[in-house]
Parts: C-alpha cells; sequence; structure tokens
C-alpha cells in the first residue's frame, strides 16, 4: 500500500523477471474498454493529468492509525516529563536514568513516523501529478516545485519502461509503473501513474487509455462519447474527502457506512486535514506554457466539483454500468 514511500522506489539495479513479464510496450493495443481508473484530473486536445498512486492513501487508514499513535506516544512521553520533574529531589538514580530512557523512546517513535511516512503525507503536496502532453511528446513527473522538481522524458523513448507494479506489502496491489533506463537498461528512475487496484484488468485499461490518447489522439481514447467523463475532483473540501472514503472503503461496506461512521468520519477528518496542511503542485512556466489549452477546444472535459458529479446524468450512469458489465465478460 505504501509502496514508493516505505520503501522507496529503488535505482541502479536491473530490470527484474516480473518486469519484464508485465512489461506494457508503447503501439501495441490492448484488448480491454480504456478508462482512466478514477485517475484523471484534467483532459483536452494538448495534454491530460493524472495523480500518482499515492493520492489514494493521502490522509486515509495509515495517517489515522499513525497519527493517533504518534499522539499517544507524545502524551506518555509529557507524562514521563512530569514524572521525572517529581522524581529529582529523590535519590533514585537509577528510576531517574530509567525514565530518561522512556522519555527518549517514546519520543523517538513520532519522529521516526514522520520521517518515513507522515511527512510525505502532511505539509507535503495535495497531489504529485504526471502530466502527457501529446502535442510535444513529453510525460512530466511532478516531484517539488522548486528547480529541478520535474522529471521530464519522451513518450515512446527506448528509455521509458512502463509495467504492472506489484506492491511491496500487499502482494495483491498493482499499479501502472514506470522505469526510466538508460542505454544499459539499468533502472535510474520510477514513478507511478493513476491507483493502485487489485486487478492486472484495471491497470492495461489505464495503459490503454493513454497510449491511445499519445498515440492516436483524443478523440480515440474512448469508446463511447458517454466514457469521456472525469469522475475525481481535487478539491478538497468535506464532500469529497468523505466520498473518497466512501470509495476507498468498498462497495461491500457502503451500506453500513451510518452504523461505522466513526471510522468514515475519522477517515474523513484526517483526510480533510491532510489535504489542508499541503500545498496546489506548480508547474513550472514552460511546461505550463507548452501545455496550455487551446480556445475552444472541443475535446476538453469539463471538471467535476465534487466527486462522480457527471454520474448524476442518468445516461452517463447507466453506460457506466454498461462498461462494468463487458469488464465482466472479459475477465
Amino acid at each position: 500500500m505504501l509502496t514508493g514511500w516505505i520503501p522507496q522506489f529503488s535505482k541502479n539495479r536491473p530490470l527484474t523477471a516480473q518486469e519484464e513479464l508485465t512489461h506494457l510496450p508503447f503501439g501495441s493495443k490492448q484488448d480491454v474498454i480504456p478508462e482512466d481508473g478514477v485517475g484523471l484530473t484534467h483532459f483536452n486536445s494538448t495534454c491530460m493529468e493524472f495523480v500518482d498512486r499515492g493520492f489514494k492513501i493521502k490522509g486515509m487508514s495509515a495517517t489515522l492509525a499513525f497519527g493517533l499513535f504518534s499522539l499517544l506516544c507524545i502524551g506518555i512521553y509529557g507524562y514521563l516529563v512530569h514524572l521525572f520533574f517529581q522524581q529529582r529531589g529523590e535519590d533514585s538514580l537509577g528510576e531517574g536514568i530509567f525514565v530518561n530512557i522512556l522519555q527518549l523512546g517514546f519520543l523517538l517513535f513520532p519522529l521516526g513516523i514522520w520521517k518515513y511516512f507522515l511527512r510525505f503525507d502532511l505539509f507535503a503536496y495535495t497531489h504529485n501529478p504526471v502530466r502527457f502532453n501529446r502535442k510535444t511528446g513529453k510525460v512530466h513527473v511532478f516531484r517539488h516545485n522548486g528547480p529541478g522538481g520535474v522529471l521530464t522524458v519522451p513518450w515512446g523513448d527506448p528509455s521509458l519502461y512502463f509495467h504492472i507494479g506489484h506492491g511491496a506489502q500487499n502482494k495483491a496491489l498493482r499499479d501502472l509503473r514506470c522505469n526510466v533506463l538508460d542505454s544499459s537498461r539499468t533502472v535510474l528512475d520510477t514513478f507511478t501513474v493513476g491507483h493502485s487496484t487489485d486487478e492486472d484488468l484495471r491497470i492495461r485499461e489505464q495503459w490503454e487509455f493513454i497510449r491511445r490518447y499519445m498515440e492516436q489522439g483524443p478523440a480515440h481514447v474512448v469508446d463511447d462519447p458517454l466514457d469521456g467523463v472525469i469522475t475525481l475532483s481535487l478539491k478538497p473540501s468535506w464532500k469529497n474527502c468523505y466520498m473518497w472514503v466512501c470509495f476507498s472503503m468498498g462497495q461491500s461496506l457502503f451500506p453500513m457506512r451510518h452504523v461505522l461512521f466513526p471510522l468514515y468520519g475519522a477517515l474523513t477528518l484526517t483526510r480533510w486535514l491532510s489535504f489542508k496542511t499541503c500545498k496546489e503542485p506548480v508547474w513550472p512556466t514552460d511546461i505550463q506554457a507548452e501545455g496550455a489549452m487551446e480556445p475552444g477546444d472541443p475535446h476538453h472535459w469539463p471538471e467535476p466539483e465534487f466527486m462522480g458529479a457527471f454520474a448524476e446524468d442518468d445516461a452517463i450512469y447507466q453506460r457506466a454500468m454498461r462498461r462494468n458489465e463487458l469488464r465482466k465478460q472479459r475477465m
């Protein structure tokens, strides 16, 4: 689930056998229904953008668990400090040393959690976008707002190796992953596009969506005009955070959301707080200029005010249900 954060993607290594087996080559059509996998945020004739896999877990269960554990450790640390000062005048050197060691331990726990996880989740960026510019033939991967904060690579180049990535902790999880290679096929860098899922099919659907856009153009991305819809909303509202929690918890638990509201509510709160502490990513001016949308673009897809807003249109909703039926037939 935390792959890419814990552990970070390894570099300066050869491709693995699994990566070779799950390679997604350029120019090769996938026999799937193209889908954005709820990771698309912008779409027009010039460029489109996806979030990376970190967006899915931002402010979610790991944040809640690590945050509560950190608060517990800080609370115990405060109690031990109070206990230490109470014992300062007593002849108990051994107890004083023991309390000092405990204080240090309970202080190091939250510092370690911050270093290895929460610093990517709080006071960072709301999301790390990946931009596909069809007209320039470039892929831009956002890392940070400062100099050198964007990785730019050419679409279709042998240095780009897209494949189906596997989770490090949860082996069942999949993601659309790309390794950046040198001339000797050594992995120099790695990035992900869209969310993680538990089906290879979902990743191949997302890859076909991207491949069609970059190689055939925006008019050929979807099979039906009603499929041309952006589902994900980046607005950090309470409604969006709650809807994302409902989406992430899955359809099986959705009927029990009222019974499980303490959990749903806590996750909504931590996700909202996570986004409120983070700042928006800003592309460098040259990338913004290259990706500017042309006036009256016929292939511009509107962006929703809240997640799933366009599904309120019955025709779009029914088409989505039909896509799911077709997908099941291909599984």
